[in-house]
C-alpha cells in the first residue's frame, strides 16, 4: 500500500543523458531572429539570446557535475570551451548562467544519467 501511495505521489523526472564537457556538445536554440521573426525589438534579441547562451552553458556545466557557486572566470571558460557566439560573457549572462544552474541543481525531478 505505502508503496502504491508513493509512486502515486511521486513527481515524473526529467532524465538527463550525461556527456563529457567539452566543446560544441550544447546545442543553441535558433537565434532570435529565427525564432521571433523580424519585428522582434533590440532588447527582446539581446534578452532571447542572453538566455539561450545562459541555458546552454548551464545545461553543460549541471551535466558535467558543476554546482554553484562558480566564478566569472570560470563562467567565461565554460562559454569558450561550448564555441559559444560570445567571446566575454556580460555580467547579464553570468547572472543568467548561474540562475538556470541553480534552478537544475534545486529541482530534484532533473537528474543526470551515465
Amino acid at each position: 500500500m505505502l508503496r502504491t501511495l508513493r509512486r502515486a505521489v511521486r513527481s515524473a523526472r526529467l532524465r538527463i543523458p550525461a556527456r563529457r564537457f567539452s566543446a560544441g556538445i550544447a546545442a543553441l536554440s535558433p537565434t532570435a531572429r529565427e525564432a521571433l521573426g523580424t519585428d522582434v525589438t533590440a532588447e527582446e534579441a539581446i534578452a532571447y539570446n542572453r538566455s539561450r547562451v545562459a541555458t546552454a552553458t548551464a545545461v553543460a556545466l549541471y551535466r558535467s557535475g558543476y554546482t554553484l557557486p562558480m566564478r566569472d572566470l570560470d563562467l567565461d571558460d565554460a562559454v569558450h570551451a561550448l564555441d559559444l557566439p560570445y567571446s566575454v560573457p556580460s555580467q547579464e549572462t553570468r547572472a543568467a548562467i548561474r540562475a538556470a544552474l541553480a534552478v537544475l541543481d534545486a529541482d530534484y525531478t532533473v537528474t543526470v544519467t551515465h
